[in-house]
């Protein structure tokens, strides 16, 4: 059976049990998918994140430890996958609830065996796939050894022999990889989204945003940029930081102070450009070229200091006795990576609020952040754009989605994935961007998202657009048409589907003497003892002119008669 044909079963086993059974009102609601797993590290959970990711763009996730979920969250579900990371024993209540699940179930990895419907199921060992049908991989896929008596649905290749990929007994199903690739994901999620009735996203979208921006970002440069895909007619958003290191790295440029690019942007805004918070702007390391503000590339793990001579490295799960050692000082880590995160973006939001620039949107340059830093930026952000990062421990494991999802992991931030490349002076480059939109048409309704930095060459922006225009599929998203909210402490920023921008906003005098203070402590001293000065000298002539007065009337009062 060829790969396609055997996928769309796996396909349909995920779509059965969302098909409305009633009236048009019930196929306009979207299925609540339950994601129950086995998982003992970070490490291990990626792969969860990575089927949250997923399946968050055609339903809303729960996702749970097995041995927390609850009868309650079953009652609620339409589909349920159960994802196994390591071999354990599963409890018998939480086991009987998914077996008596009378809708479609899948079954992923380890322990599928304990479940009535795979109990014939054996595991002997793993490996690698190097194909799937007739499709070489770029990258091996792990996955399970199995053997059993249940149908072979999808089957793949070692460099050795065949093994069975998705197996199907009734309407359960088995998936014995051990490791959710983007490769295979983009040969799968075409069959779910074409064969998905209750979501039919319209139209092919792609949108572009402007990042680089910073204090010291050339207005002409930007202008010039921005003209250009004007002319083509192609609307934009612009990702700007508040601020940046000088030259000598001993003091910070800010926004509001570079009057020209300020006016700029202001004049952007008011014709009805997006503005998106690419963080504060200050690198953690300030020998970084590019901006690095959540995760530490040199290290490759969480930011738990505000800067770098303090930071400690990051230890494994192989550093403490237990699992649940590590849990707590990864927790207390965690909290330290939040409040750090809170700040930023609380600095940001307002350093850019002074400029009078009302951000819709939050990303990070270099696309990396921990699981803590997206449950801080989801307090305050509706929407974040750039990769995902599906693991805690390292930076290697991201990758993007083809439609805007909203994963439980990330707390349900609204994602718009960067998943295309911008040409550049490399000639790979050309080749790599058609690629990916080859591989974006192939799934219904996919979202494609750009970054364009500001320095890029005029000719480089042309190459990319008219590539882009050979594709008619996709439609341009102006980001001032999508609902966004922005919300932290004195201000609050409400984007409708209209493009209208609500700015709800409270002076505090307290913040603007803060920020005087960080931006210029020498001058703002200078300006301090002024003040006191001139305090002073009110005061003096204040009180001579007191005395002066009581003095008349004291002579007006002698002078008069029979005084």
């Amino acid at each position: 059976m060829k790969f396609k044909g055997v996928l769309t079963f796996f396909a349909f086993l995920l779509v059965v049990s969302w098909i409305p059974e009633t009236t048009q009102a019930q196929s306009q609601k979207k299925p609540t998918i339950l994601i129950v797993y086995n998982a003992t590290t970070p490490m291990e959970e990626k792969t969860v994140h990575r089927v949250d990711a997923l399946f968050s763009s055609y339903g809303d996730t729960v996702v749970e430890p097995i041995s927390k979920m609850t009868k309650q969250q079953v009652n609620e579900a339409t589909t349920i996958i159960y994802i196994g990371m390591n071999e354990a024993d599963i409890s018998r209540q939480p086991r009987e609830w998914i077996q008596k699940f009378p809708r479609q179930k899948l079954f992923i990895g380890y322990n599928a065996n304990q479940f009535e419907a795979f109990r014939d199921l054996r595991i002997e060992g793993m490996g690698d796939f190097v194909q799937i049908d007739s499709k070489t991989l770029t990258t091996k896929i792990p996955f399970l050894k199995t053997t059993s008596n249940y149908k072979e649905v999808i089957k793949g290749k070692t460099l050795h022999r065949t093994y069975p990929i998705l197996l199907k007994h009734n309407k359960d199903y088995y998936l014995s990889l051990n490791k959710w690739t983007d490769e295979f994901q983009l040969y799968l999620q075409p069959f779910i989204a074409n064969k998905t009735t209750w979501y039919q996203p319209p139209k092919h979208r792609v949108w572009m945003i402007i990042d680089g921006i910073r204090p010291s970002t050339s207005p002409k440069q930007l202008k010039k940029l921005t003209d250009q895909l004007k002319r083509e007619n192609v609307p934009y958003a612009l990702a700007v930081s508040a601020v940046e290191y000088t030259a000598n790295r001993k003091s910070i440029n800010q926004l509001s102070e570079a009057k020209e690019l300020r006016d700029l942007l202001q004049e952007e805004q008011a014709k009805g450009v997006a503005i998106i918070v690419n963080g504060y702007g200050l690198s953690y390391r300030q020998e970084d070229q590019k901006q690095h503000e959540f995760w530490d590339d040199k290290l490759n793990q969480p930011i738990t200091a505000l800067n770098s001579a303090q930071a400690k490295p990051f230890y494994s799960i192989e550093e403490f006795s237990s699992k649940e050692a590590f849990q707590e000082a990864r927790k207390k880590n965690g909290q330290i990576e939040k409040q750090y995160t809170k700040q930023r973006i609380q600095e940001a939001v307002s350093a850019l609020s002074r400029a009078k620039l009302y951000p819709i949107a939050f990303t990070i340059e270099n696309g990396q952040a921990s699981s803590y830093v997206y449950e801080e930026i989801a307090q305050h952000f509706s929407t974040y754009f750039g990769t995902l990062q599906y693991s805690d421990e390292s930076s290697e494991f991201n990758g993007v989605q083809p439609l805007v999802t909203k994963p439980s992991y990330m707390y349900h931030l609204q994602v718009y994935s960067t998943n295309l490349t911008p040409i550049t002076s490399n000639l790979e480059s050309e080749p790599i961007l058609i690629q990916q939109l080859k591989n974006l048409t192939t799934i219904q309704g996919s979202m494609a998202g750009i970054k364009i930095n500001v320095q890029q060459k005029p000719e480089e922006i042309a190459r990319t657009l008219s590539i882009l225009n050979t594709f008619p599929q996709f439609e341009w998203l102006d980001l001032r048409k999508i609902k966004a909210k922005v919300q932290v402490t004195d201000l609050t920023i409400i984007q409708s589907d209209t493009g209208k921008l609500a700015v709800k906003q409270e002076n505090r005098y307290i913040d603007l003497i803060k920020y005087k203070w960080e931006a210029s402590p020498f001058e703002f001293s200078l300006w301090v003892l002024f003040g006191i000065v001139l305090l002073f000298v009110a005061l003096f002539f204040l009180n001579v002119l007191r005395l002066r007065f009581t003095l008349k009337k004291r002579l007006f009062e002698e002078r008069k008669p029979n005084g």
